[in-house]
């Protein structure tokens, strides 16, 4: 997409601070969007506790704490380190609190209560503050207490049952989707928060579970059979509808749920007009019904052509198709070059990184990419001299007394 006349570089959140206390990835991820759309992100990390995604993933030692998860949800954001614990940390974050537009935070329930720092504490401090808090399990029920990660949210919400595999047995899906589509609800509550705090009805404070919006993700197509209450349905799960087909060299994807013409268009494709005749087939509904018959059928025909020839026949019917990539080809699938999707850069400590850009492309406030992820602490001085005014000397008393790192 091309930037219109007058473009300005920054992002449509430059001029909005956030105060990041969240840590590994339900926060860290959400805060990530606002950086790359060009709030200014001060993550604050404990003093004698970096957070545990520095050291998650491979680990190159001169990368200094900037592991490939840690350059990924990080860039574009400053780290300062404070040890909550003492009073002076409290005092400082409160300061920084106190002038900030946003505060996110994913301590356990009732943490940030007994730190001073709940929200009726900074709501009186700074009335204008969005505050967003996110837990596993939210605040209260039989659950808030619990330690949450990816995979234990994932198994109460259902998804390994939803990816059971040719066996029946339950899978975890191979990627920390709870965390991550827990973020994307963080950075779009937060800014529709500060639209309606532009609207004149000050700031409040979100709640966002990660059980709660993993659930809400799950379930449009996942829970389809539970929607209706007083009909009873029994509509096969995607899983058993979509499938992967082998190729003689790898596989591909053919989607036999597209429009009725298109199912058309892929009958005539492989020369099967059988299928095409087939009454069972001939609407959505049905095909979706009978998508295991298909499917049969489908690999059978898919066996005779390689990859690539069977991705340029169906492209060439309009019939939705792509291969399946593996990762590397993925980076190299001409179409992702084409859209600059993948970007590099140098690292001061962890040399060339290879990252993606923000998918969203802005034609006037354009996003950029303008910060490192940082090293531990990196701007500690520079914010508390530049936004709190804090002496050279008592940088160095609140230094030796561990209250920074």
């Amino acid at each position: 997409m091309a930037e219109q006349p007058g473009a300005l570089a920054g992002g449509p959140l430059t001029g909005i601070r956030v105060v990041d206390l969240s840590a590994v990835v339900s926060g860290p991820f959400g805060t990530s969007i606002l950086a790359d759309q060009g709030a200014d992100v001060i993550v604050v990390e404990q003093a004698h506790a970096p957070d545990i995604i520095r050291q998650s993933g491979p680990l190159v030692e001169s990368a200094q704490g900037v592991s490939p998860c840690w350059a990924s949800m990080n860039r574009n954001k400053r780290s300062i380190t404070l040890n909550l614990k003492d009073p002076r940390g409290t005092e400082l974050v409160l300061a920084l609190i106190s002038d900030a537009d946003v505060v996110v935070q994913n301590f356990r329930p009732g943490a940030m209560e007994r730190l001073g720092l709940g929200w009726e504490v900074l709501h009186a401090l700074n009335p204008d503050l969005v505050m967003c808090s996110i837990s596993g399990f939210g605040s209260d029920g039989p659950y808030s207490h619990r330690p949450a990660f990816d995979a234990v949210v994932q198994s109460i919400a259902g998804y390994p049952m939803v990816q059971v595999d040719d066996l029946g047995e339950p899978q975890l899906m191979a990627t920390i989707v709870c965390d991550k589509v827990t973020s994307l609800n963080v950075a779009q509550s937060v800014c529709a928060a500060l639209v309606a705090r532009s609207l004149g009805h000050g700031g409040q404070h979100i709640e966002i579970a990660m059980l709660d919006a993993s659930i809400h993700f799950l379930w449009p197509e996942a829970m389809w059979n539970h929607t209706y209450m007083d009909h009873e349905s029994d509509t096969p799960d995607l899983s058993t509808i979509c499938k992967l087909f082998r190729t003689t060299d790898g596989w591909a994807m053919i989607y036999p749920l597209g429009t009725d013409a298109q199912w058309l268009a892929l009958c005539e494709a492989l020369n099967r007009p059988d299928l095409a005749e087939d009454t069972r087939f001939a609407q959505l509904s049905g095909r979706t019904l009978h998508g295991d018959e298909i499917n049969v059928e489908l690999q059978r025909e898919t066996e005779r052509f390689t990859t690539a020839a069977l991705v340029k026949l169906m492209d060439e019917a309009d019939v939705p198709t792509a291969p399946v990539n593996t990762r590397e080809e993925m980076i190299d699938d001409p179409h992702i070059q084409h859209r600059g999707i993948l970007q590099e850069s140098e690292h001061p400590t962890a040399g060339r990184i290879r990252s993606v850009r923000s998918p969203a492309l802005f034609s006037k406030t354009t996003s950029v990419h303008t910060r490192h992820a940082p090293l531990f602490g990196q701007h500690t001085e520079e914010i508390l001299t530049e936004l709190l005014a804090v002496s050279a000397d008592e940088l160095v008393t609140l230094r030796a007394d561990g209250v920074i790192a």
